[in-house]
């Protein structure tokens, strides 16, 4: 049932990252995409369009903290042993990567900043998820892994 939540989710946060305009999904539900084969690369650098002023900025910016923060919490949330509570953390952390950069090529801005805003929900789902004891014990003892 966890895979299916992360598929599903994974869906979810791929249809946000590559529709052409995400205020007509917003605003009207509207899907759109259009691929673009030679896109900037070099955007992945930008900075200065950063806007703390902006609240559609900061709006964005809590979507992408937020999208990686549930998917993590899906993912790391329950799992088996060790490895599974790090592979889902990985996962989502490649997740990241891979949006920002599948980004430019659907007309969208793909940032390093976003992977930053990212991971910081990926951390700190990982973060409450370890925390609360939320892995499976061990059948064979009562040592919690993590």
């Amino acid at each position: 049932m966890r895979n299916i939540g992360i598929v599903v989710w994974c869906v979810v946060i791929l249809v946000c990252v590559c529709t052409v305009n995400f205020q007509l999904l917003l605003d009207h539900g509207t899907v759109s995409f259009q691929l673009n084969r030679h896109p900037n690369l070099s955007d992945y650098l930008m900075v200065n369009d950063i806007s703390l002023h902006s609240q559609t900025y900061i709006t964005q910016k809590i979507g992408h903290f937020s999208c990686f923060f549930i998917l993590t919490l899906i993912a790391a949330f329950g799992a088996r042993s060790r490895a599974a509570f790090r592979g889902g953390i990985l996962f989502a952390l490649g997740f990241a990567v891979f949006t920002e950069l599948l980004q430019p090529f659907f007309g969208r801005d793909g940032r390093i900043v976003d992977m930053f805003i990212d991971s910081a929900g990926i951390l700190l789902a990982a973060l409450i998820v370890r925390l609360t004891g939320s892995v499976k014990r061990n059948s064979r003892s009562s040592r919690m892994y993590y």
